[in-house]
């Protein structure tokens, strides 16, 4: 007769704890339902990226000194740099510099060993296109400075939108 109350009483504790759970579960829907949607309409509103964001790579033409630091340390050996060597002066000078955005992987590395600091990531990342070889980007297209995505019409409405969104919600 004791084993079958046993096994009762394990039963109810068994019940007890998986009606814990389910309330658990039930809570942290309750706690969803109070927060405002996180979608964002993507072409027309655009999220900033985070401080540290990894995006295009930007290039300064006049600082490089092409050491070719930035093609040893790539982990795929992607950019390609082409030099002059000048006899009078010792000294190489660059003649082009490319990067195929279509393998890089963003990794950093070439920014982080670049000893005059003529690399640079932005926050650009629409970087998508239909044809591969407009993803090769050349020494002018790298030069380019992309606008902040900050300072974009759309990021701008959209935040003003999300912090009256904000008050509403604050002030009810």
């Amino acid at each position: 007769m004791f084993p079958a109350i046993i096994k009762f009483q394990s039963y109810g504790q068994q019940v007890v704890e998986a009606a814990k759970y389910i309330g658990q579960g039930f809570a942290v829907t309750l706690d969803h339902l109070n927060r405002l949607p996180i979608t964002v309409q993507y072409p027309y509103e655009k999220n900033l990226p985070s401080e540290r964001f990894r995006g295009r790579i930007h290039f300064e033409f006049d600082k490089c000194i092409a050491c070719e630091v930035r093609v040893r340390v790539c982990p795929i050996n992607l950019p390609v740099v082409d030099w002059v060597f000048i006899k009078e002066v010792k000294k190489k000078k660059l003649k082009s510099y490319s990067i195929d955005f279509g393998v890089c992987i963003f990794c950093g590395n070439c920014i982080e060993y670049c000893p005059t600091n003529c690399l640079s990531m932005t926050e650009e990342y629409e970087l998508s296109s239909y044809d591969r070889h407009e993803l090769n980007y050349d020494q002018t297209a790298l030069g380019r400075i992309p606008l902040s995505v900050s300072q974009e019409i759309s990021i701008q409405s959209f935040l003003t939108s999300t912090s009256l969104l904000r008050q509403t919600s604050i002030s009810e």
